[in-house]
């Protein structure tokens, strides 16, 4: 196993790579970020479609584990990491960006980090959570960065017909509008996931288990995913 100096330095010398390529090279011939094993554990992993109720059922998993749940967390703990504002940061957040935006998005902004810091600060959130274990981590494509073995990842999808009608009552919007944001946030994550660590969200040997929100309510999937956990890491300490 790498050593936190040592791997602190790993990050840095490949994510400047990266950076310096991803300013020479087509988008398709840019390096994957490098993955260090670092296992720690155990730990829950929730990519979600966006009004599939991930969410919820990510707080019922917390909830019935007695464990912490990650998610707007996540953004805060980097912004204050790395002196941001978190509305700088959140531009990043699960947001796939062009080279030519990150640039000017640094000269307009005083105290814009730029992409590739960002990275380097949501790694080394996402493996600190890790190693403390006991976490519900939502989205960052934190299954694709943290060792399969540390834990459970988990994929939550459901029928379109039914995200529109999560979106339209969220925000109000019509038909047409609510359907917009859908595929706008669908393409966006996908892209955030190919972008940083060349996978498509979508390839299901990416995750341990794929859950339908369009055929299970919140607590039957929250059972579901702590069986399944329980399963592959052994048993796990479930709050009373």
């Amino acid at each position: 196993m790498v050593h936190r100096p040592d791997l602190e330095h790993i990050i840095e010398r490949q994510i400047s790579v990266w950076d310096t390529r991803a300013r020479l090279q087509p988008e398709a011939e840019q390096p994957q970020l490098l993955r260090p094993r670092r296992v720690g554990g155990p730990w829950v992993t929730i990519s979600t479609e966006l009004g599939s109720s991930g969410v919820e059922l990510a707080e019922a998993v917390g909830t019935r584990l007695g464990w912490q749940v990650f998610n707007k967390q996540i953004l805060e703990a980097i912004a204050e990491k790395m002196n941001a504002r978190e509305l700088i940061v959140s531009r990043l957040d699960e947001h796939a960006i062009g080279r030519l935006q990150d640039y000017f998005a640094q000269l307009l902004v005083f105290d814009d980090p730029g992409q590739p810091a960002y990275l380097l600060e949501m790694m080394r959130v996402l493996w600190a959570i890790a190693r403390k274990g006991q976490a519900v981590i939502v989205g960052r494509g934190a299954n694709w960065l943290l060792e399969a073995e540390g834990g459970l990842r988990v994929r939550v999808i459901a029928p379109f017909e039914k995200r529109v009608k999560w979106m339209m009552g969220k925000e109000t919007l019509s038909i047409a509008d609510a359907e917009r944001r859908l595929h706008e946030s669908d393409v966006d994550r996908a892209a955030f996931i190919r972008q940083v660590f060349r996978q498509s969200i979508d390839e299901p040997l990416g995750y341990d288990l794929i859950v339908n929100m369009g055929t299970l309510d919140v607590p039957a999937a929250a059972e579901t995913v702590v069986a399944a956990l329980s399963q592959k890491v052994g048993q796990t300490p479930v709050a009373r």
